[in-house]
C-alpha cells in the first residue's frame, strides 16, 4: 500500500444503449443534472457532471450525514451512434483526490459505491433505461468514544 494516493477510491465503467440519437441523449443527461444545480460541462460528444464538494466532504467526513451528502463524484457520459440507437459509455468515479493511505477505512468505498450507483440509476432512468440499485443502503460505522 502506498503512503499517498490520488487515484479514485471507487470507479465504475458501464455501457448502455439508448433509443434516442446521441444529441438527444446528451441533452437529456445535461438537463437532468443541471436541474439539480450540479456542475455540468457539455462537449460535442460527451457530458461531464461534477457532484458534491471535496472541501465539505473532507470537513465533515464519512461518519456524518452532512459529509456523506457532499461526496465528491464525477460522471462522464460519451454518446455515439450504434446501429439503430446510441451507445452510451459511462465512467463514474470519486474525486476525493490527494490523501494519506488508501482511503478505504470508515466505510468510504461502500459509501462512494452506493452513491455512484444511485446517480447512475438516476441518469439511466432519464434515458428510459432501468438500472436497479443493488445491495442495502450502507450505514455509517459505529462511533466509539
Amino acid at each position: 500500500m502506498a503512503l499517498f494516493s490520488t487515484k479514485p477510491i471507487v470507479k465504475k465503467k458501464e455501457q448502455w444503449t439508448a433509443l434516442q440519437p446521441p444529441e438527444a441523449v446528451l441533452q437529456t443527461l445535461a438537463t437532468a443534472f443541471s436541474f439539480h444545480g450540479e456542475d455540468v460541462r457539455r462537449e460535442k460528444s460527451s457530458v461531464e457532471v461534477h457532484l458534491g464538494s471535496n472541501a465539505e466532504y473532507r470537513m465533515w467526513g464519512n461518519l456524518t450525514e452532512e459529509g456523506r451528502k457532499h461526496l465528491p463524484i464525477a460522471l462522464t457520459f460519451t454518446a455515439s451512434w450504434f446501429g439503430t440507437g446510441t451507445a452510451v459509455e459511462v465512467y463514474a468515479r470519486d474525486t476525493f483526490g490527494f490523501r494519506v493511505g488508501s482511503g478505504k477505512s470508515f466505510g468510504v468505498p461502500e459509501t462512494f459505491n452506493r452513491r455512484i450507483e444511485e446517480f447512475l440509476s438516476y441518469a439511466a432512468g432519464t434515458l428510459g433505461i432501468t438500472l436497479p440499485v443493488s445491495g442495502p443502503v450502507p450505514s455509517p460505522p459505529p462511533i466509539s468514544f
